[in-house]
């Protein structure tokens, strides 16, 4: 089973989630030296350390986005608790949704 972590949770994949696909990319070759590297120190190979960096480059993606949406929410209700945007209730809001 794969997973991916999300802000400390686990996120599970689907059977069809975890079949793989062959990409073709290009990377600079001062990266791929490194990538070689880090294959031959953990005796690993270019595949998992790729997987790897992409999860923890999603993760990282996925944990700003909440960052920005909890600050935006934060600078709402300042505004809110300052008068400069009307007050809405629980019931609009769930209007809204």
């Amino acid at each position: 089973m794969s997973f991916l972590y999300i802000n400390k949770q686990a996120v599970m994949h689907s059977i069809q989630e975890l079949e793989t696909q062959q990409v073709n990319l290009n990377i600079p070759t001062y990266l791929l030296n490194d990538i070689d590297e880090i294959t031959e120190k953990y005796k690993v190979d270019r595949s998992e350390v790729l997987i790897e960096a992409a999860k923890s480059y999603v993760a990282s993606i996925v944990e700003q986005d909440a960052h920005e949406r909890l600050y935006k929410a934060f600078q709402e209700v300042r505004q809110m608790r300052e008068g400069k945007t009307p007050k809405t209730s629980a019931r609009s809001l769930l209007d809204e949704l």
